[in-house]
């Protein structure tokens, strides 16, 4: 990470200087030989450079590269169309190639938005990110999104929530820029490629669950919120609040979310105060995201207030959200392997949540989801079927 930064620093140094001194200054000499050798540093340890640039963050995979905020040419390049740069590690630009490049960038800059933002040479890719959604108009945060055509590749997207649990456990505020751009990347994801929605992501390892289960449910949660026809702010709204539902679970040890055994009964409680521990942080860390709060709170609360946790004093409802992602909620943790149990098939999870309709689960919401997850079933299988036909 801290040799994208320079790199990006020393950018911005080069884009200075040329816009200073001639085509034959010592000082332009030397600020290009140091960022060429900065790009090739960073594509030695870091790899294939993919940044977005978005309302002035810099947003590297999923993660919001809070070190550069404020970094002028963010705001100066986006503004110009500008939102999106590749390196490629693969084949990694000459001094040239980079002159090339730090030449289109001025020329850009000097034309004020007369030009295409769409560039390109070898190894260095240029252009904007917003692409159209249906109803839905989504910035694509995540530029590595673009490239992917399976959900395999939202390995940077899990590292950006295993980040997010990080720097909560360590106290510090939830990390909410880094929480939207990667609901956004979810949300591209599943516009491009409906079909693969199901099955989701799959643990690599019991230790990562928490982190693959959160981008499950949110992705079943903000496809869920559009088959219910709600419109593109709250889809978004649910999906941030499912991928911070289980925020709770930095309180409990470890240890005890793997454990292959039954849970003693102090385990039990550890893991039952999940709920009330995320209300907590997301109402003193969470930047004022109440709904993140509430469905925090009551993703585990029955339908019929009934049963659940945790127990409420007063029976009331609970907030339209929290009943969606409940459902979203059962059915990845039914259907994700688990160290005590093997993952159920998608059928059999089905068929409890059909009957836990009135009960536990809001047999208003639950009919749309089983039709989305069976829509994607079979979209999955014509497509299967086309591609052996093919074959």
């Amino acid at each position: 990470m801290n040799d994208v930064i320079r790199f990006l620093t020393i950018l911005g140094q080069a884009l200075a200087t040329m816009s200073l001194y001639g085509d034959e200054h010592p000082s332009r000499h030397a600020v290009l030989a140091r960022t060429h050798e900065a790009m090739l540093r960073m594509l030695s340890g870091f790899g294939t450079l993919r940044l977005s640039l978005i309302d002035g963050d810099i947003v590297l995979g999923a993660r919001v590269l809070s070190e550069l905020k404020g970094w002028e040419w963010s705001s100066r390049l986006a503004a110009i169309g500008i939102q999106r740069i590749e390196v490629d590690a693969g084949q990694p630009p000459t001094g040239e190639d980079l002159q090339n490049f730090l030449a289109a960038l001025r020329v850009r800059l000097t034309m004020a938005g007369k030009m295409t933002p769409q560039w390109e040479c070898r190894g260095i890719r240029i252009g904007t990110l917003t692409v159209a959604t249906g109803d839905v108009d989504v910035s694509e945060t995540l530029a590595s999104v673009v490239e992917s055509l399976s959900l395999s590749s939202l390995v940077e997207e899990t590292d950006a929530v295993e980040y997010v649990h990080e720097e909560v456990s360590a106290g510090r505020a939830v990390p909410m820029a880094e929480v939207e751009a990667i609901v956004h990347g979810l949300a591209v994801t599943i516009h491009r490629e409906q079909h693969l929605v199901m099955p989701l992501l799959e643990l690599k390892s019991f230790d990562q669950y928490t982190t693959t289960h959160s981008c499950n449910v949110a992705m079943l949660s903000i496809g869920l919120a559009e088959e219910l026809g709600l419109d593109g702010s709250k889809v978004r709204a649910i999906g941030t609040s499912a991928l911070l539902h289980d925020i709770g679970k930095v309180k409990v040890p470890s240890d005890v979310l793997v454990k292959p055994g039954k849970l003693t009964a102090e385990e039990f409680a550890f893991m039952r105060s999940h709920p009330t521990e995320g209300a907590r942080i997301l109402s003193q860390r969470g930047g004022g995201n109440a709904l993140a709060a509430t469905v925090a709170y009551e993703h585990h609360i029955w339908y019929n207030g009934q049963g659940g946790y945790p127990t409420l004093s007063f029976r009331r409802d609970a907030h339209y959200a929290s009943r969606i992602v409940h459902v979203c909620d059962v059915y990845d943790a039914l259907c994700s392997k688990r160290p005590y149990r093997d993952a159920w098939s998608q059928g059999r999870a089905l068929d409890l949540l059909r009957s836990l309709q009135g009960t536990e689960l809001d047999p208003a919401v639950f009919p749309a989801f089983e039709r989305m997850v069976q829509r994607a079933v079979e979209e999955r299988t014509m497509l299967a079927e086309h591609e052996l036909a093919g074959a």
